[in-house]
């Protein structure tokens, strides 16, 4: 591991004890609608296969823990911030505080993997999701979604550019950010100009995944944009968000 790869999993870390509890108040993203649109892609996975038991892969707050809840009889929180997770409330969900490079589970043990807004935190790609790929099941799913697209930031990244420097988490003065703790947030955000579409599709298909599906979507933004977007999906590069789905 170079050293910048070492570098953004500190931040990731740091930032995250330092939110801790707090960061789905301050990142404000959680609303009623996107709650039901996680909950209705998380039922229709849990569906296609034995629902037994599914990781929240960089959980945070527990937001997929909490939806998968319903579905699934085992579930694992998975987080390299043991901070942002040591509050959660529930007493049936495994939390677990390591790196998703190295995923301290045994083979084939999972049917369901979830990565939500996590992809973009991280440095690179083939180890996580390789590591997704060894816990798996058979025919097990993985699900990845709210990470921005770096086709999309391309043709659009002057207006992204302008969107956050009024609304990102750490112009949020509720905890009062310093320039150190907005750097280390940056350096946390590492993939801020949209992850590598094409570049993970690639890697999930040599890995050994199959069925892999890639949508392109703005839902779960803001109520202005559910309005005008709504769920549906659009062409690469004309939506911000990407939803993944991949079999074992």
């Amino acid at each position: 591991m170079d050293d910048l790869a070492r570098k953004v999993k500190k931040a990731n870390r740091d930032f995250y004890d330092i939110v801790g509890s707090s960061y789905e108040s301050i990142d404000g993203r959680r609303s009623e609608e996107l709650i039901c649109y996680v909950d209705d892609q998380v039922r229709m996975i849990s569906r296609n296969i034995k629902a037994d038991s599914i990781l929240d892969l960089g959980c945070g707050n527990g937001f997929i823990s909490r939806v998968s809840n319903s579905y699934f009889k085992r579930r694992y929180a998975l987080d390299i911030s043991y901070g942002v997770m040591k509050d959660i409330d529930d007493k049936n969900l495994c939390r677990i505080a390591a790196d998703s490079d190295l995923i301290p589970i045994k083979d084939a043990q999972i049917n369901c993997v979830v990565t939500f807004a996590v992809l973009h935190h991280c440095y690179s790609y083939e180890k996580i999701l390789s590591e997704i790929y060894r816990v798996l099941t058979a025919g097990g799913i993985y699900y990845s979604d709210h990470d921005m697209d770096s086709h999309f930031f391309k043709r659009f990244g002057l207006l992204l550019k302008m969107y956050r420097k009024i609304n990102t988490i750490s112009n949020h003065h509720v905890l009062g950010f310093d320039q150190a703790l907005k750097r280390i947030h940056h350096c946390s955000e590492f993939h801020s100009d949209g992850i590598p579409s094409q570049t993970i599709k690639a890697k999930l298909k040599s890995i050994g995944f199959k069925d892999i599906k890639f949508d392109y979507h703005w839902f779960g933004l803001s109520p202005l944009t559910n309005k005008m977007f709504g769920k549906r999906s659009y062409n690469k590069g004309y939506a911000p968000l990407v939803r993944i789905i991949a079999v074992k």
